[in-house]
Formats: C-alpha cells, sequence, structure tokens
C-alpha cells in the first residue's frame, strides 16, 4: 500500500489534497487523475482513512489559526474600546 520511505504513491496524495479542495467524491477523483470507484475504494483501507484525517486536522488547525489572527488585527467597533 505504501511506497518505499512510508509515503503513499503520488495518485493517494493527490487524491487527499483532492479531497480537501473539491466539492465531493467525483471532483476529488476527477482532479486526482483517478476514478470515483477508486477513490471509494481508497478511502476503505484504513492507512487512507488515516492519513486523509490527519490531513483534514492539519487543514483545519491552520484556518482556525488564520481566523484568529483576523480576530486579534480587527479594530473595535465604538472607538472607544
Amino acid at each position: 500500500m505504501k511506497a518505499p520511505g512510508g509515503k503513499f504513491g503520488r495518485k493517494k496524495e493527490e487524491a487527499i489534497v483532492a479531497l480537501l479542495t473539491k466539492r465531493n467524491i467525483e471532483e476529488a477523483a476527477k482532479a486526482a487523475g483517478i476514478g470515483a470507484n477508486t477513490l471509494l475504494r481508497w478511502l476503505k483501507v484504513p492507512e487512507f482513512q488515516a492519513a486523509y484525517r490527519e490531513a483534514r486536522r492539519a487543514a483545519f488547525g491552520q484556518a482556525v489559526a488564520r481566523l484568529q489572527q483576523g480576530t486579534w488585527r480587527q479594530r473595535p467597533l465604538c472607538g472607544r474600546c
């Protein structure tokens, strides 16, 4: 399942990125250059699930951090605070 060195192959890494950036399985599969059935099959593999889950957590954490940074930069609306 994993390529030498413990990493997924390029297609699987592309599929994970596509799952994070596309609206649905079909669009993600097309962006990764694979069939939707292949992507659905990969999503059933525990190692792929774990890698996808970790990528989602990382993306979510980065999004939250960006939102928090934006919150601290905003000026108060009242002008007196």
